[in-house]
């Protein structure tokens, strides 16, 4: 249980880190594909079958061997010897099916981090192109707004010119 809510912490830990520089409804959105992953009916059934088993099964096999030794003094040795090998092949059956499910979900969450950071950076890359557009486009506007209003100031100053030049003459 311990590997599975550090898998999780590291999980919600890249998603923050990401979701931080993208903004909070990226971070959101991230935050929801890792929860919907981990609370989907195949992993929770996963989860819950593993530890039922391991629940279930332990002391069940344990009640049979007492039981065994106590009923049977002649039997016991073997008996318990049984016993002790099929605890042992059920806890490394158990084992193993943990581990199998604990990497099929990490590489599961690694496999979502990276869509989400390439997710991410194809957003930050289309934000920065279309900054760069409108800096342009604003740059032009300023440009021909300048161009304008030079021209309205000359054709405004026209006539004060003309005046001056013809109180010149005189």
């Amino acid at each position: 249980m311990n590997v599975r809510l550090f898998v999780l912490g590291i999980g919600i830990a890249i998603g923050y880190v990401v979701g931080a520089r993208e903004g909070r409804e990226r971070y959101d959105q991230m935050k929801s594909t890792v929860t919907k992953f981990w609370e989907s009916a195949r992993v929770a059934k996963a989860r819950v079958n593993v530890e039922d088993y391991a629940r279930t099964q332990g002391p069940v096999l344990r009640d049979r061997a007492e039981a065994v030794a106590k009923a049977t003094p002649g039997f016991v040795a073997h008996t318990a010897k049984d016993v002790a090998e099929s605890v042992r092949d059920v806890a490394e059956s158990a084992t193993e099916s943990a581990k199998e499910f604990v990497d099929r979900a990490s590489a599961s969450a690694r496999d979502v981090v990276g869509r989400v950071t390439h997710t991410a950076t194809d957003v930050r890359d289309n934000a920065t192109k279309t900054a760069a557009e409108l800096r342009e486009r604003g740059e032009s506007a300023i440009d021909r707004a300048v161009t304008t209003a030079g021209k309205a100031r000359d054709e405004a100053l026209a006539p004060l010119d003309d005046d001056d030049d013809e109180q010149s003459a005189k």
